[in-house]
């Protein structure tokens, strides 16, 4: 589970070849923009199980994710470096993640159906996913009663990360916007320069 900033990857493979210092300055600009935002997502992590069942047991008992606050917190954080491009170009210049599965649980529970999975029980054949198969059929329901609510933001809904994004008011938004813009002009103005001092 992520929140992308997106730009040109033309853009950084030109930084990269023809400007690495602008590269450079690049992503400790955007360091500086999504580090904080992390920071906050790691602090909204509770230091204990918000559910008192949500905690560690035997391999017998399921594949459901166990709760701990050191393994989630470890798991949340930024990058700087650009993802693959899309078929139209764009990729992810920068990225703050929350990459473990009880925390991508804790940061989302809800988000799509307040009141839980469908419920189709334990002993329900077939591989369906999106369901649940507890012994209990309000274990969803009452799994989402027991979490804070979702904080909104622009990018999504969530208790983790997109809280820590929607609290941070758009700043790490500008702050990574600003450095793309200065980084892009910059190396255009290199580009000219160099083009002008080859025409003379």
């Amino acid at each position: 589970m992520q929140i992308e900033l997106r730009g040109n990857a033309d853009l950084r493979k030109a930084l990269r070849r023809f400007a690495p210092d602008l590269e450079k300055s690049l992503k400790t600009e955007m360091k500086r923009g999504l580090a904080p935002v992390a920071k906050a997502a790691r602090g909204f992590v509770p230091s204990v199980s918000p559910l008192s069942n949500w905690a560690g047991r035997s391999f017998s008992e399921g594949t459901f994710p166990v709760y701990n606050a050191s393994t989630i917190k470890s798991k949340i954080g930024y990058t700087t470096s650009a993802s693959k491009p899309n078929s139209r170009g764009f990729s992810s210049m920068a990225r703050v993640f929350n990459n473990s599965r009880a925390g991508a649980i804790y940061e989302s529970a809800g988000r799509t159906n307040p009141q839980g999975q469908a419920w189709v029980g334990a002993k329900a054949g077939g591989a369906s996913r999106g369901v649940s198969r507890s012994t209990n059929p309000k274990a969803g329901e009452q799994f989402i009663s027991q979490l804070p609510p979702l904080a909104g933001s622009l990018k999504g809904r969530g208790r983790l990360i997109f809280k820590a994004w929607a609290q941070d008011k758009g700043r790490a938004e500008g702050i990574v916007n600003k450095a793309i813009t200065t980084a892009e002009q910059e190396l255009l103005r290199r580009s000219r320069a160099n083009s002008l001092r080859s025409a003379a």
